[in-house]
């Protein structure tokens, strides 16, 4: 048996234990969550595996985007950061969760211990809707895809701040450019462009949420 296949197994092994409930949290890292993906494991099990296992990810920017390139979801990256940082995971296409299954539990905390966020963005290009307020856009985004944390419209009250540019021009040609920054105003990570506002969103819950958690809010 070559190495990838007894990997597979001993993987598959792990998720059947888990699936029937039996057996103490297993320690999972981000080497362990890109072997489950690239042994073919179904996200929704991988998250559930997540959801009981016993953290030790690293989820700094490097790590992040190396996962991103090796086939990790974002929402397996979501559920990393949420069960690292002790919140609830995040509600997504879930496996059905066996019965002897613990329920979720509460958020740690009250909704204050969320990191509050403002938006701003600016917009350029030669359509109507280039002139529409893409921070609404990205508020109803973050609403929806990054629960644990909370939009604030006091820019004094924010822990973070997240910066749209968005171009716009003809029918075909969109481009978002994102900074994030701190309370102190030091980004994030470095600025990106490309890609859909929600997908910037997304990347954005992630880094926030993993700043708040590694400075111990």
């Amino acid at each position: 048996m070559n190495t990838s296949a007894a990997t597979a197994m001993r993987l598959l092994a792990l998720i059947s234990v888990a699936a029937f409930g039996q057996g103490p949290p297993v320690t999972m890292t981000d080497a362990t969550v890109v072997q489950m993906v690239q042994s073919k494991t179904s996200p929704d099990l991988i998250i559930f595996e997540i959801s009981r296992c016993t953290p030790h990810f690293a989820l700094d920017p490097a790590n992040v985007e190396y996962m991103l390139k090796n086939g990790v979801t974002e929402d397996i990256i979501r559920a990393m950061v949420a069960k690292q940082s002790g919140q609830p995971i995040p509600s997504v296409d879930q496996a059905p969760v066996p019965p002897t299954t613990q329920p979720p539990q509460p958020a740690v905390g009250s909704t204050d211990n969320k990191p509050r966020v403002f938006m701003s963005s600016a917009s350029k290009g030669n359509t109507w809707n280039a002139h529409r307020d893409q921070s609404m856009e990205l508020s109803k985004d973050f609403e929806r895809d990054c629960p644990q944390v909370k939009i604030t419209l006091n820019q004094q009250n924010a822990d973070y701040n997240i910066a749209l540019n968005h171009i716009e021009v003809g029918a075909f040609y969109r481009d978002n450019q994102f900074q994030i920054a701190d309370r102190n105003g030091d980004l994030l990570a470095h600025t990106k462009e490309g890609g859909s506002i929600r997908k910037g969103a997304k990347r954005a819950c992630v880094l926030i949420l993993d700043d708040w958690a590694r400075h111990g809010h």
